[in-house]
């Protein structure tokens, strides 16, 4: 059984940029070294690295960014005879604002660019980068729309496709006991969150089951106010459960403005808002009891830098997706050194059976890796803990950890 304890006294997050504010680099175009790694007579290696800074992923940011940071480090030690740069520009979880940044990476020179985090942010980056011939790697777009590689080329990414999170949500519900009927569907507009909405429906309908009365409900993620949604959600009967397609903010709302309208079925999300960060953003922690939240899995894991992430990364950071950042990381900063001159040919061949942080790695024709399943995780907001204790496989459905 795998718990995660919260440590009691949260660094804020403005304390955690500043703490990694001299490991990668803002808006200089040059970048800036996670370590001493300067020396003019090594070859220079520039990685881009897409980061939500801002917008709703604003609190994930400062372990993305440690994450990027270490895999920096180890290439450095591994590669002696380089430079490895990072040249990191804010995603802001948004399209337009990823376009404008991707565009400062190719000004830049960057061999390849770790990112985005945000599904649309991914979309709005890919159009600049593959037209300048740079391949991105995703550590956390989940959209399956993604997989298209007609309409986003050289875009792969190390997490599975949301097309796969549906089923798994579909199987951990039932797992939970939620019955047909019963299920409404909170999600975003965003490519993300309509993305994830629509498939777990899709599974769900597919399972020969059916929605509740209010079936989906769909709200921008700017949104703020759900006490609409919520006091139809109490009036409805036959509404017990509820998925959350959403982002750590959104769904700390959407539980107090359930609570505050007295509803108390059960309620379900995917990676968006998992991990112990929704502690951070309850003003009563105790409602986040009884939540269950799938997240991709690491069957098995390669190296310490898990090992590593338990004794420093950050205070108050929000463990997810910390393990595909270093991988997505590496593997460019390994492509570099073994294909100089062509990125995609350099990072297609790392995608073979790539011993990562977050397990084998295989990218599919398409740039997508089908993944090892994902992690169920249950929420005690009294004692402020996150346990794995199940995880769901296309093969084996829903499973207890050994």
């Amino acid at each position: 059984m795998k718990t995660t304890k919260i440590i009691a006294t949260m660094m804020t997050l403005s304390m955690l940029a500043a703490a990694f504010a001299g490991c990668l680099g803002g808006d200089e175009e040059e970048g800036t070294n996670c370590v001493d790694q300067d020396d003019p007579d090594k070859t220079t290696v520039s990685i881009g690295f897409l980061n939500p800074i801002t917008g709703p992923l604003e609190p994930n940011a400062p372990v993305f960014t440690w994450s990027a940071c270490e895999a920096a480090n180890d290439l450095g030690e591994m590669y002696p005879d380089y430079n490895f740069v990072m040249v990191e520009q804010d995603s802001g979880c948004d399209g337009t604002i990823a376009a404008a940044a991707a565009q400062t990476l190719v000004d830049s020179g960057v061999y390849a660019v770790v990112g985005a985090a945000c599904s649309g942010a991914s979309m709005g980056a890919n159009a600049i980068l593959s037209a300048a011939n740079i391949p991105m790697i995703s550590y956390a777009s989940t959209n399956p729309g993604l997989s298209s590689d007609a309409d986003y080329p050289l875009f792969y990414r190390v997490v599975p496709s949301d097309a796969i999170q549906g089923p798994a949500g579909t199987d951990m519900m039932v797992d939970a006991g939620v019955t047909n009927g019963s299920l409404a569907i909170f999600h975003m507009t965003n490519d993300y969150g309509a993305g994830l909405g629509t498939a777990v429906k899709q599974a769900w309908t597919d399972a020969g089951h059916e929605t509740c009365s209010i079936d989906m409900y769909a709200y921008e993620e700017t949104n703020t106010d759900f006490s609409d949604i919520a006091t139809q959600m109490a009036a409805a009967s036959d509404c017990t459960a509820v998925y959350l397609s959403s982002y750590i903010k959104d769904a700390a709302l959407i539980l107090e403005a359930l609570d505050d309208a007295g509803w108390t079925g059960h309620v379900f999300g995917g990676d968006g808002p998992a991990g112990e960060g929704i502690y951070d953003e309850l003003a009563d922690d105790a409602l986040a009891t009884g939540m269950v939240t799938t997240s991709p899995r690491a069957a098995s894991t390669y190296g310490d830098f898990d090992a590593r992430y338990d004794e420093g990364a950050p205070e108050g950071g929000i463990k997810i997706y910390d393990m595909t950042t270093y991988d997505a990381t590496m593997m460019i900063g390994k492509a570099a050194v073994a294909n100089p001159d062509d990125a995609v040919v350099g990072i297609e061949a790392m995608g073979v059976n790539y011993e990562g942080a977050s397990g084998l790695l295989n990218f599919l024709d398409n740039g997508d890796v089908s993944g090892t399943g994902y992690d169920i995780c249950s929420y005690d907001g009294t004692a402020l803990t996150v346990t794995c204790d199940k995880y769901w496989t296309a093969e084996g459905g829903v499973q207890t950890t050994a």
